[in-house]
């Protein structure tokens, strides 16, 4: 499980340092993509695994899933750290996701995700305080599965 939230910055190379307590759980081998949010993801190799098993261009008709699959895929990185924990973020990672200098590295229970600062402050000045958020996403759940 990844947790917390992690101040860092770029070196001039694209080189981001991962939290030593995230690394010991993303070994090389570990992929980086574009994610949701403007943010990007890492998955460890096995987490990768369970959420690329039925992505198969082939197996769908449905246009806009062809197209995330494309997106998904040609964007993803592995991931090699060098001695001191770091590991290159391509340049279109970084454009995609914002990122300049300083990032925001967040555990999200099974990934990792990584923010441009500007971004992380923005998502959580418009994210309603943590109670009313748990409450709405409860609502939507009972709305989804009026049985549980």
């Amino acid at each position: 499980m990844f947790f917390g939230q992690y101040p860092r910055s770029l070196d001039p190379k694209g080189r981001l340092a991962v939290p030593a307590r995230f690394r010991d759980h993303l070994p090389n081998g570990s992929f980086v993509t574009i994610g949701q949010d403007d943010a990007l993801r890492i998955y460890p190799p096995e987490e990768w695994e369970l959420v690329t098993r039925d992505l198969r261009l082939s197996n769908t008709d449905d246009p806009q899933m062809r197209n995330l699959i494309r997106r998904l895929f040609s964007e993803a990185y592995q991931i090699e750290f060098d001695a001191q924990g770091r590991f290159i973020v391509p340049a279109h990672l970084r454009a995609a996701a914002g990122i300049e200098g300083s990032v925001v590295v967040t555990g999200a229970n099974n990934v990792v995700e990584v923010w441009s600062t500007a971004r992380w402050e923005q998502l959580r000045s418009d994210t309603p305080n943590f109670t009313t958020l748990a409450n709405a996403v409860a609502d939507r759940k009972q709305q989804l599965n009026p049985t549980s």
